[in-house]
């Protein structure tokens, strides 16, 4: 099995406009779905982002904030899966209930293991 890194993205806070019911039906599904993948041994982990954050980067010998993207999009979460392949994963992603909302996006992404890292 190999590592796949499930980076989920939307733009800014998209539970935000959710009523208390559909957060609830929200929070069910999406727990389904990752307590199914554990219990199929395919999740190491998962866990949504805080909104705030910054971008560092290193510009004429400092580490300055930015650039930023110009969208709103920002990730929001992210998956830590096991799948035998790109294919595989890229199939476990779209199970996800998150694109019945219509709101999310997700970037799937073969995890590369090297040599005296970890």
């Amino acid at each position: 099995m190999r590592e796949f890194l499930l980076l989920i993205r939307s733009e800014e806070e998209p539970k935000a406009s959710l009523s208390p019911e559909q957060m609830q039906q929200h929070i069910e599904k999406i727990g389904g779905y990752l307590k199914k993948l554990t219990e199929e041994g395919r999740m190491k982990s998962a866990q949504p982002l805080e909104m705030e954050g910054t971008m560092l980067s290193y510009k004429n010998g400092q580490i300055v904030d930015g650039p930023y993207n110009e969208t709103k999009e920002i990730i929001s979460g992210y998956y830590h899966l096991l799948a035998e392949n790109l294919d595989e994963a890229i199939a476990i992603a779209k199970q996800d209930p998150r694109f019945e909302e219509g709101i999310w996006r997700m970037e799937v992404r073969p995890i590369k293991h090297v040599e005296g890292i970890n």
